[in-house]
């Protein structure tokens, strides 16, 4: 550490040692699960389920196992100490992607995928909060961006991996994934103390609200937050799924071009991502916000009429612009306005907009997609991104005034 220059010292010293935990083991599963991830629409028509359709049934239960889960989890985690639902939580997922290597039928990938989905559900309340208990709340914005950059960097060299892998052995991507998962629990356990609740937590659990018919104007505000943030989710849901066929039909090289698109996405996130955050961290998240759905919008425009592969890669830099300023000035929106008692509840319930996007958005857009191409799937998704710009923005006008910025430093 004394060889380390005196400034790289000082910003490793800035944060605690549970944002270093994480940085290592997002990078260390990022890695693993984007060999597979790019490529996981085409490995299961292809090799497993031989239908598109019944392809996106399968991966829309992921999401939708994490949306019966998630006000538990949430709830959970705000009664059990952060480090244990952690460790449960990397396990679950390591086992189940430890079985995703070896299934041969869909339906037994479909449960293990489900018993994924199960872990995510518990894992990400649980880190999100643990970090909003330890980090300062002026460092939020740069710490949330901290580990997306942490994961962009296995996110920007696993594609390449992956497109070796895709045509040597696919099933190899989740046997690595799995031993990532059981590392990352590894160093949960050696380097992060645990953690019990304080007093004024467990006390403050007892007099939380539930879900009951009067308590929802306590959770109102992550509510609306999910809500609208389901136009950049059904955008991500169809990135994720819809555009590897819809590239396969306009690019010759598909494989190649998708690894490349996201390699290239990695390695700007790597390099600008902090960056953009330290730079507009003292600007309304109203505007940074809304500028993101502007960004989407025009990369989901993009994606519909470009056929072009140097273009496609130019709108990279918008995608990186977006995710830069936008979702993580989202994530600390979440941290200024929950209660500290709520912290896992309101992460929860803000994520969840992931999974209804996430369960939904393949299947309905695959139909789109195989009845009118994917030019009309990508100018539908950007009108509502237009429309949820100018709702988020006016919600998000009301509350920055009661929820000032806590400026960083």
């Amino acid at each position: 550490m004394h060889l380390l220059p005196a400034s790289f010292r000082k910003f490793i010293a800035e944060y605690p040692a549970l944002l270093w935990v994480r940085l290592f083991g997002e990078t260390l599963t990022s890695l693993s699960s984007t060999m597979i991830a790019p490529f996981l629409v085409l490995y299961l028509s292809e090799n497993i389920s031989g239908s598109v359709t019944l392809t996106m049934l399968v991966i829309g239960l992921q999401p939708f196992s994490e949306i019966l889960l998630t006000l538990f989890a949430g709830g959970l985690t705000d009664r059990i100490r952060r480090k244990t639902m952690l460790l449960v939580a990397l396990l679950i997922q390591g086992f189940a992607m430890l079985g995703m290597a070896f299934a041969d039928s869909i339906a037994a990938f479909a449960v293990l995928y489900v018993l994924n989905g199960a872990g995510r559900s518990l894992f990400i309340p649980a880190s999100r909060a643990h970090l909003a208990d330890t980090i300062p709340p002026g460092q939020m914005a740069s710490a949330f961006a901290l580990l997306n950059t942490s994961s962009s960097i296995g996110a920007a060299i696993g594609p390449l991996l992956g497109v070796i892998l895709y045509k040597y052995d696919p099933a190899m991507a989740f046997l690595f994934t799995a031993i990532s998962l059981f590392v990352y629990a590894a160093a949960v356990l050696w380097k992060i103390p645990q953690t019990p609740l304080p007093e004024w937590a467990e006390a403050a659990h007892e007099k939380a609200p539930r879900f009951s018919r009067g308590a929802w104007k306590a959770y109102r505000p992550a509510l609306a937050i999910m809500t609208l943030s389901l136009p950049i989710s059904l955008f991500y849901a169809q990135t994720e799924t819809n555009l590897q066929l819809h590239m396969k039909n306009t690019l010759p090289d598909y494989l190649q071009a998708l690894a490349l698109l996201i390699a290239v996405k990695g390695i700007l996130l790597i390099l600008f991502e902090f960056l953009l955050v330290k730079w507009t961290q003292h600007m309304p998240a109203r505007w940074l916000i809304t500028a993101s759905y502007g960004c989407f919008f025009l990369v989901a425009l993009g994606y519909a009429y470009i056929d072009s592969l140097p273009l496609l890669l130019a709108m990279q830099v918008l995608l990186v612009i977006g995710e830069s300023v936008g979702l993580t000035q989202l994530l600390a929106f979440v941290t200024r306005i929950a209660p500290s008692s709520m912290r896992g509840r309101y992460f929860a319930i803000t994520g969840t907009h992931w999974d209804i996007s996430r369960m939904c958005g393949p299947y309905l857009g695959s139909l789109v997609l195989l009845h009118y191409g994917g030019t009309l799937l990508f100018t539908i998704v950007a009108g509502i991104l237009v429309i949820g710009a100018f709702a988020m923005h006016r919600y998000l006008t009301v509350k920055e005034k009661t929820f000032p910025l806590a400026q960083e430093g």
